[in-house]
């Protein structure tokens, strides 16, 4: 007796070629709208980048302009991720699945997360996944394959035990908590405690985190801590557990060659053009220390004289970080940057006993600290914030005595005067070993205007966050410490640099 199937392709075998080969096409049509994912098919660009998504690769970023693609091949990894690597074997994208570093013998558990609510619904779940909109939608029509699908939950149930679910990240890092994850898929640029939630997720079944992004967030900009950009700066510097691929809106088939002009068009001179129509990262607003450069202001740490006057400079918080830099000035009143504390949410009396302990026994010249907390009244022992240093064991502490900016006009003479040999200002050092500082300076940036005519445009001020350590080296470079000229040696100055350049990375 014959079954459905075998009556099926006898009636299709008794058609004249022309209709049988038309009857073979609807009935691939049909199976490829119902399993699009089966079927996909990658352009150049998005070939290159997934085969970058290796099995040694922890954090892989898809950097993309608008209408890259990028949204759409981690929508594709992300469910490729949940139906493992045996539901595409034998199909036209088992040469895009193959290489990826999903697990297999076993169910997983992936998080898809967008920037909000509305983002994570209309975008990613009901456009990507469910219904599809320039595509059919990545999650196959199958119930022998998907049991069941909660739109209100956002959650899909795998016949094979795997699990998708989204979230929205602006419902904070601890909605987060709790999940072993295989894959977060996380969809542009979260708030950085959101992320290390993610992080932390995966840590326990060797998990990955996929990104995608157009990198508008530089160092100056959008969320308070731009942990992208410096993921990306870590990879350029060589950390093997990161792959960050570009996705260029221009070179994307699907985008017209009209519509390609008109962006071109209106992105020429615009700041955000090279990150909206390339996926690269750009800097719309300066450095206020431009001129940094570790490979001139690190230098290995050496023998301090004796004779050298030493400071500690202290930049206080009664919560959040209270930092503290050690600073040797030597008899050609060149600064160098020693040792750095950097510790929050403690009382008084706990940051002097640590920054005593980080003296030992050396002498210490010059203490200082920040005006301005100095004289401001604690609300409770109604005494300021100079007399709960001095009691609690630095009585020698006094004011920094600084301009209208703090000190940051004297510091930015400091380091420019580094890289002028012939310059007659003193010049500023830092040993290596101190990331704090390092970080901060690197990631000082200029404020800017968030909204109005002059959106984007830079204040004329900092912004204030990753300042604790450089404020501390401003009230410093503001007070313009000398050397003992008793101890000067009678050398150059071109001496002196060479001297300087032995224990540098130079």
């Amino acid at each position: 007796m014959y079954d459905k199937r075998t009556l099926a392709l006898e009636e299709l075998n008794r058609l004249p070629e022309e209709e049988r080969l038309a009857a073979i096409d609807l009935l691939i049509d049909k199976r490829r709208q119902r399993s699009y994912i089966r079927y996909f098919h990658p352009w150049r660009e998005q070939q290159d980048a997934i085969k970058q998504f290796t099995n040694d690769i922890k954090v892989f970023g898809l950097l993309g302009g608008n209408r890259s693609g990028k949204t759409i091949l981690g929508a594709f990894i992300a469910v490729a991720w949940a139906l493992g690597k045996d539901y595409f074997r034998d199909e036209p994208a088992w040469e895009w699945i193959q290489n990826l570093p999903i697990p297999e013998g076993r169910p997983r558990n992936i998080w898809i997360v967008g920037l909000d609510f509305g983002v994570l619904r209309d975008v990613l779940w009901y456009e990507k996944l469910r219904h599809g909109k320039n595509h059919p939608p990545f999650l196959p029509d199958d119930p022998t394959v998907i049991t069941k699908v909660s739109d209100g939950d956002f959650q899909v149930f795998f016949s094979n035990g795997s699990l998708i679910t989204g979230k929205s990240a602006d419902s904070g890092r601890e909605k987060f908590q709790g999940a072993s994850i295989d894959l977060v898929w996380i969809d542009e640029e979260v708030e950085e405690d959101v992320y290390d939630e993610c992080y932390m997720r995966t840590s326990d079944c060797a998990g990955k985190i996929l990104l995608t992004l157009t990198p508008l967030t530089d160092i100056n900009s959008g969320v308070r801590t731009p942990w992208v950009f410096d993921l990306y700066e870590d990879w350029k510097a060589g950390n093997k557990d990161l792959c960050f691929c570009q996705l260029s809106t221009i070179n994307s088939p699907f985008v017209p060659a009209e519509e390609k002009q008109r962006l071109l068009d209106k992105y020429v001179g615009d700041p955000e053009g090279e990150a909206r129509l390339y996926g690269k990262f750009v800097r719309r607003s300066g450095l206020v220390y431009p001129t940094w450069d570790p490979q001139k202001h690190v230098v290995r740490p050496f023998p301090i004289p004796k004779e050298w006057p030493r400071i500690v400079s202290i930049d206080p918080a009664a919560t959040g970080v209270t930092a503290a830099l050690w600073i040797a000035v030597d008899p050609e009143n060149n600064y160098f940057l020693y040792r750095e504390y950097y510790e929050r949410d403690l009382i008084v009396s706990d940051h002097v006993k640590n920054i005593l302990y980080r003296c030992g026994h050396e002498p210490i010249d010059w203490w200082i600290i920040d005006p301005k907390w100095a004289s401001q009244r604690n609300a409770e022992t109604h005494k300021d914030g100079l007399q709960l240093y001095k009691e609690s064991g630095l009585p020698k502490l006094r004011p920094a005595i600084v301009g209208a900016d703090f000190g940051q006009l004297e510091s930015r003479e400091y380091i420019n005067a580094t890289i002028t040999p012939k310059s007659r200002h003193p010049r500023l050092y830092v040993w290596e070993g101190l990331p704090n500082f390092e970080f901060e300076i690197t990631h000082y940036t200029y404020d800017t205007y968030a909204k109005g005519e002059l959106k984007g445009l830079t204040k004329e001020k900092p912004r204030k966050r990753n300042d604790h350590l450089l404020n501390s080296m401003q009230y410093a470079c503001a007070m313009k410490f000398k050397g003992d000229v008793k101890t000067r040696t009678k050398i150059s100055i071109e001496q002196q640099i060479e001297r300087i350049k032995r224990t540098s990375y130079t």
